[in-house]
């Protein structure tokens, strides 16, 4: 009886060939040539990669940005929804992100006044999520919830004469 050499990555080790021999079969050899049969082969998806990935460990933040980030998120959805003056962003916020909410809030008067806008539910900030790209510059999103409907703010804020200031801000 002849022996075929079956050669396989083996399934718990990357990169890691185990060679097996079985018993051939007259059948197998008469449809698939010996020499696939023989082929070693290396099913190391990323050639060149290492095997352990360099990770770096991501250090608690000192700068205070996350609670900055929560305060001035909820400012912000209280300024949309006409609970709080626009003129209470200006410190912290760049003159183009100012003018966006400005005209949110004048939009907002126009639409129904302060004295007829009956709320149900107020806006809640539900969640604040920190990026920091560099420690000058953090990317923040929030999830805003509404009754039942949910919202999404996106900011990117930076450090600027020792404060944090907004310079984009996105409503989803």
């Amino acid at each position: 009886m002849t022996h075929l050499q079956i050669t396989r990555p083996a399934p718990s080790n990357r990169g890691v060939v185990e060679t097996h021999r079985v018993p051939a079969h007259t059948a197998q050899q008469d449809t698939v040539p010996r020499s696939q049969t023989m082929l070693a082969l290396d099913f190391d998806p990323h050639p060149g990669m290492p095997a352990v990935p360099h990770l770096r460990i991501a250090r608690d933040n000192t700068t205070g940005v996350d609670q900055w980030a929560a305060r001035f998120a909820q400012a912000v959805v209280e300024v949309v929804a006409g609970d709080r003056s626009v003129t209470q962003l200006l410190r912290c916020t760049t003159p183009q992100v100012y003018a966006d909410l400005s005209r949110r809030t004048s939009v907002l008067h126009r639409a129904v006044p302060s004295t007829q806008r009956l709320r149900r539910m107020r806006s809640v900030v539900r969640s604040v999520h920190v990026f920091c790209p560099t420690p000058t510059v953090a990317e923040v999103s929030v999830h805003v919830r509404q009754g039942e409907r949910g919202r999404a703010i996106a900011a990117r804020i930076e450090l600027r004469d020792r404060r944090w200031v907004c310079v984009a801000i996105e409503f989803g």
